[in-house]
């Protein structure tokens, strides 16, 4: 069985071989109880089942690349236990290997209170797929728990292909789109997040959890002033990043965001697990100045303006043509001429509390990282679950980037709505 490697399943795949990131998405569970272990691995065995893409290999020549099915994988490299925390800290920041497969990997922490760790290759899916196979597990957990027998008669839609958003645009609308290619989307790649520059770095995920109680009034402070959540974040992480960089204001920063290309369709949903997502550069005058209430008032007008239909498309629109015009090889060599930006920021956005849950355990905390960056990059990732939110950070790098981390994250706390 095989797979075409869509563009970007290859953008995702170069990430790391450039060293950009590790292009894995990587995810943590905490519970407050113990899982069932025998039905954790029945639900992961039946999930590579449905979703086959999971269970592929990576296979690239100077033609093209592919993904094929890869039956005779051994389960230690799936799924495994550990018993002490520092064996579970490990795990999470390690890697799938694209070429033997398979494409996703978890741990379980056992104890009292059971952490689930899963790391699925970036190459297979961004934050949005990242989350339908979070919530296929959870629900194949839950119905096994009711019935151990039982089996799912479905598949994930195995076309993994993105045509269905190019579709959704007219001539007319494209020709627009190929004109506005380089008007505005320009990022200003001055500036990079303060690490050290020492050669001995290893990898990390760090979180902060900002509470419920914080996470109301961050919403009662949008009602108030008709803006958006991610409004609030973006605003704070520019008034932040302005306080921590020595930025010349005739050069202001830009900080790109991503964007879920899935809010394009209309006609027809995309229900394969697949990288669907693009991003724009946002750019507000900013002075030092500025209030936070100033701040978000900037960001919201600016993200208003870029929120037509177009959001998002130039980029993707542009790396699907490179696709169609040029070979694997070819391509290769393009990208690696695309500027990836020293600081960005992801929402992951919110995960469902009553899609997502396992039966006969409750979560107590959900943290989605982005792929592990390696210096200079930065990204802020922010992941939403059951009225809190996580601010999350992975990187490469030593013990005094984890103090600047957070210290970063003290910096960001202060800035929002308490």
């Amino acid at each position: 069985m095989r797979f075409k490697a869509e563009i970007s399943d290859q953008f995702q795949f170069l990430s790391g071989v450039y060293k950009y990131n590790d292009h894995q998405t990587h995810c943590i569970i905490d519970f407050d109880n113990k899982m069932n272990k025998e039905i954790l691995k029945k639900s992961v065995i039946l999930m590579l089942d449905i979703v086959p893409i999971l269970g592929c290999a990576y296979v690239e020549n100077k033609k093209s690349a592919y993904w094929e099915r890869v039956d005779n994988f051994k389960w230690k490299d799936v799924i495994r236990y550990v018993d002490n925390r520092e064996e579970f800290n490990n795990f999470i920041t390690s890697k799938t290997n694209e070429f033997k497969g398979p494409q996703i990997k978890i741990c379980l922490l056992d104890s009292d209170e059971d952490s689930l760790a899963i790391i699925i290759n970036h190459m297979v899916c961004d934050g949005g797929g990242l989350k339908q196979c979070l919530y296929l597990l959870s629900d194949l957990y839950s119905k096994l728990i009711d019935n151990a027998e039982y089996l799912p008669n479905y598949k994930i839609n195995t076309n993994r292909s993105t045509i269905k958003i190019n579709q959704e645009f007219s001539l007319i609308e494209k020709i627009k789109i190929i004109k506005s290619l380089n008007k505005g989307m320009k990022n200003n790649n001055f500036y990079k997040f303060p690490m050290t520059e020492e050669k001995e770095i290893s990898p990390f995920v760090l979180k902060h959890k900002i509470s419920k109680e914080r996470y109301f009034k961050i919403k009662d402070y949008c009602k108030k002033y008709n803006v958006t959540i991610n409004d609030i974040f973006l605003a704070a992480y520019y008034r932040v990043l302005y306080g921590i960089l020595d930025i010349n204001l005739e050069k202001p920063l830009t900080i790109p965001i991503m964007v879920d290309m899935r809010k394009h369709l209309k006609k027809e949903k995309i229900d394969s697990i697949c990288n669907c997502t693009s991003s724009i550069v946002t750019r507000i005058d900013y002075k030092l100045s500025d209030s936070f209430d100033d701040t978000v008032k900037k960001v919201n007008e600016y993200m208003t303006l870029r929120k037509n239909k177009f959001m998002g498309i130039e980029l993707f629109f542009k790396v699907s043509l490179i696709s169609k015009l040029f070979s694997y090889e070819k391509n290769k060599k393009l990208m690696k001429k695309i500027e990836n930006p020293f600081i960005c920021m992801s929402n992951t956005g919110v995960l469902d509390s009553e899609k997502f849950s396992f039966k006969g355990i409750s979560i107590n905390d959900i943290s989605i990282f982005g792929s592990i960056k390696y210096p200079p990059y930065f990204q802020l990732v922010l992941s939403s679950y059951n009225n809190t939110i996580n601010l999350n950070v992975s990187l490469y790098g030593t013990l005094k980037d984890k103090e600047n981390i957070e210290n970063f994250f003290k910096l960001m706390d202060r800035e929002l709505p308490a």
